[in-house]
């Protein structure tokens, strides 16, 4: 699959997903939803998940189907698509301040208020150093990124 990142003026951006059978569908993003899923794009493709957000679009999901309440009761979520949302949200919240002292211990945490049925995973340190690395490359691409330019990312779902 591939996905563009498009910067179209300093506060409208656009994703752009063209999924491996040619067919594409695309968003418009403000600046938390591009670094949502610059963040869902490091984690996924670390650690290969295939089943996870960019799985799920690539597989014939609509992005605003998450928006609509009615539509996002009936996707089928699998272990990696919940996993790869909680981290996303953490990974945010680093960059934003600072690593976490004791990330997989916050993530289990992150488990409990959602009643998950799944256990939290539990990340090697290299994975979270590979995950932290290419999210903070991708976000300062995206920060350089003139207007009217895009980022093109590709990942196996």
């Amino acid at each position: 699959m591939k996905i563009w990142f498009t910067k179209n003026n300093s506060k409208q951006f656009s994703i752009r997903y063209e999924r491996d059978n040619g067919s594409s569908t695309w968003m418009k993003a403000d600046s938390f939803f591009i670094r949502h899923d610059l963040s869902h794009y490091a984690i996924e493709k670390t650690l290969g998940y295939k089943t996870a957000f960019f799985g799920m679009i690539n597989h014939g999901m609509e992005p605003m189907d998450f928006e609509d309440n009615v539509k996002r009761k009936l996707i089928p979520i699998t272990s990696d698509a919940c996993y790869a949302e909680n981290m996303a949200n953490l990974f945010l919240q680093e960059i934003a301040q600072e690593p976490l002292a004791d990330f997989n211990g916050t993530l289990k945490e992150a488990f409990v208020p959602i009643g998950a049925t799944i256990e939290a995973p539990v990340l090697e340190d290299v994975q979270l150093t590979a995950i932290r690395k290419l999210l903070r490359q991708l976000w300062w691409e995206w920060d350089l990124l003139p207007v009217g330019q895009s980022i093109l990312l590709t990942i196996e779902c």
